[in-house]
């Protein structure tokens, strides 16, 4: 509770939560009861089924990721956790953000690393930096993060649409900085993968984008929709992205708090 505090008063917007399964549930929940007395959002690693077990217990808002293993399916213990909670509407939305195209995407990245050339994951790094980033993953294919990920991938659209099915509210949101994922690249990808690779509507990926993560995060008065009175942070491209939604890739036109920036 003390170092919740401490980060709380430190401005703090989120709360993160990682190896609950190897804390004791008087831990889980003292994170979760004091991060809530604070007004803070709870994000908690959703890896392993004890994780997520606990999670769920603690009362955290929102999961990330979608497991290490490969196991082709989420427990129906955990399922049946989940539907438990997200059948109880008074507490709100249980929020998931799966974190997925990099996984996608390893092998297609493997196989075609000029996509690695492209320069706008330059933007703000020191010369130094970017060399030593291109040293560690000059070889693609020995990348120890990624040896099981084409084991992955398969469960990856069951694990899915099991969430989807239990009712959760699922977010668009990657895992920027692991190996070859860039933050120039990856929501772009993030929405796409779910539409190509997993049939999501367009628009539900948009608003798993926009829309619903300004409501986990309490800013939706501020943010998230195009409506009058709220912030104009918008962005636009030459296009329709209700069926082609790739064309993300190529903002055109980038607005904040009113301002055109491009």
């Amino acid at each position: 509770r003390a170092k919740v505090r401490q980060l709380a008063e430190a401005g703090v917007d989120v709360i993160k939560l990682i190896d609950q399964d190897q804390m004791t549930m008087d831990e889980v929940r003292a994170v979760v009861d004091e991060a809530h007395e604070h007004g803070l959002t709870v994000a908690a690693h959703g890896h392993r089924p004890e994780e997520i077990l606990r999670g769920l217990k603690a009362g955290v808002d929102c999961f990330e990721h979608t497991g290490l293993a490969t196991a082709p399916r989420y427990p129906d213990e955990v399922i049946e956790a989940i539907r438990a909670r997200t059948a109880q509407m008074n507490l709100g939305p249980l929020f998931w953000t799966p974190t997925i195209e990099g996984l996608f995407n390893y092998e297609y990245v493997r196989d075609n690393p000029e996509m690695l050339d492209d320069p706008s994951w330059h933007v703000g790094l020191t010369p130094d930096i970017i060399a030593d980033i291109r040293a560690s993953i000059r070889n693609p294919d020995r990348l120890p993060y990624f040896q099981i990920t084409p084991q992955r991938r398969p469960t990856l659209k069951t694990k899915f649409d099991q969430l989807r099915e239990a009712g959760v509210t699922l977010l668009i949101g990657t895992d920027s900085g692991i190996p070859m994922k860039f933050h120039s690249q990856s929501t772009w990808n993030e929405l796409d993968i779910w539409v190509r690779e997993l049939g999501v509507d367009p628009m539900e990926a948009i608003r798993a984008a926009t829309y619903w993560p300004s409501v986990l995060m309490k800013v939706s008065d501020d943010v998230g929709t195009i409506s009058e009175g709220k912030y104009a942070d918008i962005i636009a491209v030459r296009g329709d992205v209700l069926r082609y939604i790739n064309l993300l890739r190529d903002v055109d036109i980038v607005v904040k708090h009113g301002k055109r920036y491009k």
